[in-house]
């Protein structure tokens, strides 16, 4: 049941991912989801392999969720968030946009705790949320570098 819900959901987010229009570019995009994936991919190694702050699933079954939540759902909840802080006009949407993405990735984890994909053992959804809001504004912060290296490449270009 829980592989189901879950390739469901990244189907869905995917679908909207594909038809949503994009401020960024293929390129702006696919940097922000390749970095936030090995964030994700290395936050969760260390939190559950080594820190044992919780335990994932032995299920082969249930680990291919966590999989698809680890590396899919997060990464592209990321990139939906940059696309519509770029577009976003004022700090308001902006601050809602955050807390949209906010709750669909904690919405994602919770669903992972309640199928015991993940089982909590030095873990609460206060860490949880406070995480997740890492990858939110880690995103930013790419965005903003790639913003900020596309400047000095045109300043550069224009002394030419």
């Amino acid at each position: 049941m829980a592989l189901s819900i879950y390739i469901t959901i990244t189907i869905l987010l995917l679908h909207f991912a594909y038809h949503v229009k994009k401020s960024l570019n293929f390129l702006q995009n696919a940097l922000i989801f390749m970095v936030i994936a090995i964030i994700t991919r290395q936050c969760v190694t260390l939190l559950a392999l080594e820190w044992h702050f919780f335990k994932m699933t032995e299920d082969h079954w249930l680990f291919i969720c966590l999989i698809l939540c680890r590396d899919i759902l997060t990464p592209m909840v990321a990139v939906l968030f940059a696309n519509y802080y770029v577009r976003a006009s004022s700090p308001f949407y902006k601050a809602v946009t955050f807390l949209i993405s906010l709750a669909v990735m904690v919405g994602t984890h919770e669903l992972a705790v309640q199928f015991h994909i993940i089982t909590y053992i030095k873990w609460n959804l206060f860490y949880t949320i406070l995480l997740n809001a890492g990858f939110l504004l880690s995103s930013v912060v790419v965005l903003k570098l790639i913003s900020f290296k596309q400047t000095l490449e045109n300043r550069q270009n224009e002394s030419l």
